[in-house]
């Protein structure tokens, strides 16, 4: 029986890294575009840099990162103190949030005939 679970523990890595690896060459040939990521989207197609959208991606890497460093250290999923998801949540929040209202005031509809 432990011989199936080790068997299965690492045909599952395998599958992982798999996974990771197709879609790490479909971002680096362009298979996925990244064009407009970041970007304010408006009526008008795409503006600069959102704010809330840089948040966002910054507090869910640095979360990734700090649950991978635990990993790594302790070679077990970690305990994540309600801190760290209380900050991640209220980062969503943000950028739902502003998402929310943005989309409110572009609902306008347009005068042109």
């Amino acid at each position: 029986m432990r011989l199936l679970v080790l068997f299965a523990r690492i045909e599952f890595g395998f599958l992982l890294a798999a996974f990771a690896s197709v879609i790490v060459y479909k971002f680096l040939t362009g298979g996925v575009s990244m064009n407009g990521l970041l970007s304010e989207k408006t009526k008008g197609g795409l503006g600069g840099i959102s704010s809330a959208r840089m948040q966002l991606l910054l507090f869910t890497l640095a979360m990734a990162f700090y649950i991978l460093s635990q990993v790594i250290q302790t070679r077990a999923f970690p305990e994540i103190e309600t801190k760290y998801l209380v900050m991640l949540a209220g980062s969503h929040s943000v950028f739902l949030g502003a998402k929310g209202v943005l989309s409110l005031l572009n609902t306008e509809p347009d005068r042109n005939p």
